[in-house]
């Protein structure tokens, strides 16, 4: 049952993700990047304050769990991919035109070479686990830095042109060529993937260590 509600956890966390990215991918279409990264936000948010499970949320955190933690990661994972699945087939069907924007975004990713996919995925990974991570730890509901953190990280993220695996994960799988089911766009994701999980455990374990050493 556990496994399950974790499960449906994630796909509802890889839905906001995906919704937020349905806005990006329209004001991109409008020449408004800088506005749609901002209402991208939204997406995390929203994930925060329900609880829902999100795979670069949860990976700063593998060396301070057991083993299973791994198998706990790649649940959240597939269902990442899952939600983002649905809605992006959703934009395939029913929105073309940001099916085909959508495409256009995930063809210039894919010119990247894998060191720097690897890269730019570590460095949103520090981003993302800075805003959760702030989040989780300060208890006050109603501070406004909480938020403020999130709706700044996440713009910043997707305007240096970063790479957050499940948001491109519903790219991949709404553009127009169906880039998500092709064996090049399996490896794309996976590579993110690798480099969100390195980029939030080297930064979590360097903070970790610096703050035992100043105490």
């Amino acid at each position: 049952m556990k496994i399950l509600k974790n499960f449906c956890l994630a796909m509802l966390a890889g839905i906001m993700i995906s919704i937020g990215g349905v806005v990006f991918v329209a004001c991109v279409g409008m020449e408004s990047k800088i506005v749609g990264s901002i209402f991208f936000a939204l997406g995390l948010t929203v994930i925060l304050m329900q609880g829902y499970l999100l795979f670069t949320g949860k990976t700063a955190y593998v060396f301070e769990n057991k083993p299973s933690y791994l198998g706990d990661l790649l649940l959240i994972w597939l269902g990442n991919l899952v939600g983002c699945i649905l809605v992006g087939l959703c934009v395939y069907f029913a929105l073309p035109n940001l099916s085909q924007t959508a495409n256009e975004l995930c063809l210039k990713k894919m010119t990247q070479t894998p060191w720097q996919t690897i890269v730019l995925g570590a460095l949103c990974g520090i981003l993302v686990y800075i805003a959760v991570d702030y989040y989780k730890t300060h208890s006050d509901k109603h501070s406004i830095e909480k938020y403020l953190l999130v709706f700044t990280c996440v713009p910043i993220f997707i305007i240096c042109g970063f790479e957050h695996s499940v948001a491109d994960m519903f790219y991949f799988a709404a553009s127009s060529d169906l880039l998500l089911f092709t064996g090049q766009g399996i490896c794309y994701i996976l590579l993110v993937s690798l480099g969100n999980l390195v980029g939030a455990i080297v930064f979590h374990s360097l903070r970790k260590f610096a703050q035992s050493k100043t105490k």
